[in-house]
């Protein structure tokens, strides 16, 4: 068994922070080759229909590079942005450019954000690529729901292939270009095929939208973007409750399950479980709870990747602004 198999093989949920870490240096190159990887995600804040910024805290779940922080500052022009991840190599990468001083980066995880010193409330989340990854989805959703504000939205911006279609579709984009472009620009290929395994086995559009709906969000929707990546990549939107107490009770009874010794199956359903009826789902175009997508940040569906910010992105002031923790 050759070392890249070996790797492979180790890779966990709960360790996968540390395969990202190995491809640092590259993932920036890599997803650049991706046609619309960044209007995609700008796409996706945008759906939050936050609108002007100033006053707002945001939190970046999930911020890897800094490519989806770009994203927020972007789209939510003015507000304050929380950037986290797991990887410190991969925020390291990020920690290297040009930021806004309204743009913190936390080294720690979606389960210690507490300990690092991240409380909410804030006024939206943006988590991509992040549930897809969690060692239990719908517990971080739970997490994340206690972190926002009442009425305030999460916009989970992942992949999610359902049905023999949307798998056979994910395969192919996986042996067409994402597997050869991890190898040659990414450099982590066992990391590729995790995530082509992982993905192709969580389900569908109608899986993650019953998770958010379990965790206790309101007004679940779920809109795809455009591009090859159309039914691939998608947009999740759900609001906290506007009664706190709704959320409240929740947790309190999962506390009190949780102290009785009580467990439930954590095992993610299969692909095609009986009883998931199919969602309503959003073309590109659809807003989410946006009025409309922004000209600036509408979709690019032409053949070429986002390698660079767009010009009209926010000008950024030198790293010696930003501030680290």
């Amino acid at each position: 068994m050759n070392g890249e198999a070996w790797q492979s093989d180790e890779i966990r949920p709960s360790t996968v922070h540390r395969a990202y870490g190995r491809g640092a240096s590259g993932y920036d190159a890599f997803v650049g080759s991706i046609p619309g990887y960044r209007t995609h995600l700008r796409v996706s804040a945008s759906r939050m229909g936050l609108g002007d910024g100033p006053g707002l805290r945001l939190l970046d779940i999930g911020c890897g590079t800094g490519v989806s922080t770009e994203a927020l500052l972007t789209t939510v022009k003015g507000a304050e942005v929380v950037a986290v991840d797991a990887s410190a190599e991969m925020l390291a990468v990020a920690r290297k450019k040009n930021w806004s001083p309204r743009v913190t980066f936390v080294h720690t995880r979606l389960e210690t954000l507490a300990e690092a010193g991240i409380e909410g409330p804030f006024d939206g989340i943006l988590a991509s690529y992040l549930v897809s990854n969690l060692p239990d989805a719908e517990h971080g959703l739970r997490l994340l729901l206690s972190l926002l504000a009442p009425g305030a939205p999460l916009a989970v911006h992942d992949y999610a292939v359902g049905g023999s279609r949307g798998r056979t579709r994910w395969a192919t984009a996986n042996w067409t270009y994402l597997l050869p472009m991890a190898s040659m620009r990414w450099g982590v290929s066992d990391l590729a095929r995790y995530r082509m395994k992982r993905v192709g086995g969580a389900g569908g559009p109608e899986q993650m939208v019953h998770r958010m709906e379990r965790a206790g969000f309101d007004d679940v929707r779920v809109q795809t973007v455009g591009g090859v990546q159309q039914h691939l990549v998608h947009t999740f939107l759900g609001r906290r409750p506007d009664e706190p107490d709704v959320v409240g009770e929740r947790q309190a009874r999962s506390s009190a399950l949780a102290a009785a010794g009580w467990r439930p199956d954590r095992a993610e359903p299969e692909p095609d479980d009986v009883g998931s009826e199919p969602v309503d789902e959003g073309g590109p175009g659809d807003p989410g709870y946006a009025d409309e997508i922004p000209e600036e940040v509408r979709e690019d569906t032409g053949g070429d990747g986002d390698a660079e910010p767009d010009a009209d992105t926010e000008p950024p002031t030198p790293p010696s602004g930003n501030r680290q923790v």
